[in-house]
């Protein structure tokens, strides 16, 4: 399955949920997470899998200027 973001109400993403295989692996953040809590979770991520400080810094920069 490719990744998506699920985004909406709880009864709406309940729905989309459940049109997934009981054993398809899901990640969900509730609520509204800060940026940076989202920057260091990707930025933990990336590291995990093999992306190097010097592009995630240009990946980072590019988000912040829009670009």
């Amino acid at each position: 399955m490719e990744p998506q973001i699920i985004d909406g109400t709880a009864a709406e993403v309940i729905a989309q949920l459940a049109r997934l295989p009981a054993a398809e692996h899901v990640r969900a953040i509730v609520g509204r997470p800060s940026l940076t809590a989202i920057a260091r979770k990707l930025q933990q991520t990336a590291a995990t899998n093999g992306m190097t400080d010097a592009v995630y810094d240009e990946l980072m920069a590019s988000l912040k200027h829009g670009g």
